[in-house]
């Protein structure tokens, strides 16, 4: 199935919050711009990408989870000037972002 019929087929999350508060706003900006060179994050306009925490019952948890992400991806790529093994680095940190019970709840891992 392709990811358009997918799309189309999955229930509608909930927008929990109408905006984020300032506060996390100007956080999501910072963490957004530490992780720019990523294409992941990149090929999204920063007020979309904030947009998408709305939809978090918990933003600020979920916020914490990207600021995690943001300092491991910079230790772990401080000497590394391959792009592709800094996606690969960023893709790993993602996965261990997610917890599958329940499938794809974020968390900070241990």
């Amino acid at each position: 199935m392709s990811a358009g019929k997918l799309k189309n087929i999955m229930p509608k999350r909930p927008r929990y919050h109408e905006r984020l508060p300032k506060r996390l706003s100007d956080r999501l900006s910072k963490i957004y711009q530490r992780l720019q060179e990523v294409p992941y994050i990149n090929k999204q306009e920063m007020e979309k990408w904030q947009e998408r925490f709305c939809y978090s019952p918990e933003p600020e948890r979920e916020a914490a989870i990207w600021e995690w992400m943001a300092n491991e991806y910079e230790k772990r790529t401080a000497d590394i000037e391959d792009q592709l093994e800094k996606n690969r680095i960023f893709k790993k940190l993602l996965t261990e972002s997610v917890d599958y019970e329940p499938l794809g709840v974020r968390k900070l891992p241990e």
